[in-house]
Parts: structure tokens; C-alpha cells; sequence
């Protein structure tokens, strides 16, 4: 009974929380805010002093956070991340029996069937639930929210604590959430790609920009995220870092890994990924993605 599963995951549910990065840290926070134990772990230890604040216990290692709550949230930065805490430490395995681990990172589907299976022969339950959002929506907790798992229910019983978060949606079967994130960050670098060529050609032409996003938002084109982006790309502010160039050149990786898999025409992604290679190599890399502006339209 769905009322029944949703009744499991209440402030009665002790959480674990693997990582404490830019996206981390506000989701860690709307948890404890919403009177949830959290046992909190970061390799860099210092990054948990924000949460610890909050209430959060800090643990000294995952197997630790781990052990100590019935969910346990991931969110780390690459698969590469995920496989040193959740597959190499022994303990961490050791602690997964009987838990349910929330994948909230985005990493590519292959790489979320292969950490299922290693939670699932550990005694443990796995969900896939990467979000669509960066930190503004993390912190007001608007996040979309994919999540898939072998079956419905395993997401129906921790829909309070991911409704904290953001609007959770179950996607289907493990692999299915990856899949749509990587399609989701796909339209998010091309669109954002796109509307800096505009600009850098318009600025470079001599013309008014801002009449071009009058005519873009008077029409068809409409799109409420170019206004977000506008004013940063055109005075060279980029921050605060949102979603880091680094780490959308990742997922555009992942993307295009994917895609060719699958037989799709990569072509489109691979320029966008030149351009999000050049980013790096002015210095843009920790900074907010959107400084591909830069790269597109050179200072």
C-alpha cells in the first residue's frame, strides 16, 4: 500500500549523506531543516562544518555515516567518486546490507547498473534518482527530481524525504533516470552554447543585445533561462559557480559515450564539447559553466 510505504520514510528515518559540494550542502540542509537525523560524511572534512552547524553528526569515515542510518543519500561528483566510497571499502559494502542507497549523483547509466549491482549483492536496496537543477534550486527545494529502482514501490517509500528535496518523479527501471539526465544536460549545454554565439556574434557585429532578447522573448524562442544567463555572459560575471565547467564537460562526455553507443549522430555535442574544452584551458574550469561565453567570444 502506497500510504503505508510513504509512512516508512518519515523525521523518524535516520539519513546518511555521502558528499558535501556545491549541490551537497543546500540538499543536506533542507533535511535538517525538516528535523531529519543526518550522519554526514566528505572526504574533505572541513566542507561538513556547514552541516555540522545545522545538527548534523559528522562522521569520520562513509562506512560510518553509513551504518549509523537506514537511507543513505549519495551525491558526488563522478562515478570515479562513487566507486572509491561505495565499491573499494569493504566496510561501506558491510554497512549497505539492509539500507537503501539514493544515487543522486549524475553519472552515466552503465555506471549506475554496475553500482546497483554491487549494493544489491551487498543486502542492499538501490535507486538511481539524479536531479535537474543547480544550487538555487537546491536550496529553495524546487529540484526535479528522476528517480527509477527495480520496482515502484522502493521510490514510493522514500518520497517524503526526496519531496523535501525537490518533485520526485519514478522514471522506471534503473538506467532510465541516467539516461534522461544526460538528455537533459545535453538541451542545457546546447542552449546555453547557443545563446553565447548569438551574443558574441551580435556584440561583435556592432548591435544591441539586448533588443535580440526582446525579439527571443517576445516569441517563439521564448525561454525564461536565457534572461538567467544574459546579464552574466555579458559582463563577464559568472559567479557564484552553479554547476562547474569541469563537471558539465563530464556529463557532455558521458553524453556523447552514449549517444554513439546508441548509433545518434554525437556531431552537435562534440562541438559544444571543444568549446567547453577551450573553457578549461583559459582557466574557466571551476567556474559556473556558463563562462563557455568566453571561450566562444574571447576577452
Amino acid at each position: 500500500d502506497a500510504k503505508v510505504l510513504e509512512a516508512m520514510s518519515t523525521v523518524e528515518t535516520k539519513l546518511a549523506f555521502i558528499g558535501a559540494g556545491l549541490m551537497g550542502v543546500p540538499m543536506a540542509t533542507r533535511l535538517l531543516d525538516a528535523k531529519y537525523t543526518v550522519y554526514a560524511w566528505n572526504r574533505t572534512r572541513s566542507k561538513l562544518a556547514p552541516l555540522a552547524a545545522k545538527g548534523a553528526r559528522a562522521c569520520g569515515t562513509a562506512a560510518e555515516a553509513i551504518a549509523g542510518a537506514e537511507v543513505a543519500i549519495i551525491m558526488l561528483s563522478a562515478a570515479k567518486a562513487i566507486k572509491a566510497v561505495l565499491v573499494d571499502d569493504a566496510k561501506v559494502l558491510e554497512a549497505v546490507k539492509g539500507k537503501t542507497i539514493v544515487n543522486m549523483s549524475t553519472i552515466g547509466p552503465d555506471e549506475s547498473k554496475g553500482f546497483a549491482k554491487a549494493v544489491e549483492n551487498a543486502g542492499g536496496v538501490y535507486v538511481e534518482s539524479p536531479v535537474l537543477g543547480t544550487v538555487p534550486q537546491a536550496t529553495s527545494g524546487v529540484l526535479q527530481i528522476l528517480a527509477s529502482a527495480r520496482d515502484e514501490g522502493t521510490v514510493t517509500g522514500i518520497l517524503p524525504l526526496l519531496k523535501v528535496m525537490g518533485k520526485p518523479r519514478y522514471i522506471g527501471k534503473i538506467t532510465a533516470s541516467c539516461t534522461y539526465k544526460l538528455a537533459l544536460n545535453s538541451m542545457l549545454v546546447a542552449n546555453t552554447t547557443a545563446l553565447a554565439y548569438s551574443l558574441g556574434y551580435l556584440r561583435r557585429s556592432g548591435l544591441d543585445t539586448k533588443t535580440f532578447m526582446d525579439i527571443v522573448q517576445g516569441g517563439i524562442l521564448q525561454c525564461p533561462y536565457y534572461n538567467l544567463k544574459y546579464k552574466g555572459m555579458m559582463e563577464r560575471d559568472f559567479s557564484p559557480t552553479n554547476f562547474a565547467t569541469k563537471l558539465m564537460l563530464k556529463d557532455v562526455d558521458l553524453a556523447i559515450g552514449e549517444g554513439k553507443r546508441r548509433g545518434v549522430n554525437t556531431a552537435s555535442v562534440e562541438g559544444i564539447r571543444s568549446v567547453l574544452q577551450r573553457a578549461i584551458e583559459i582557466g574557466e574550469g571551476e567556474k559556473d559553466f556558463s563562462s563557455l561565453y568566453n571561450a566562444i567570444d574571447p576577452k
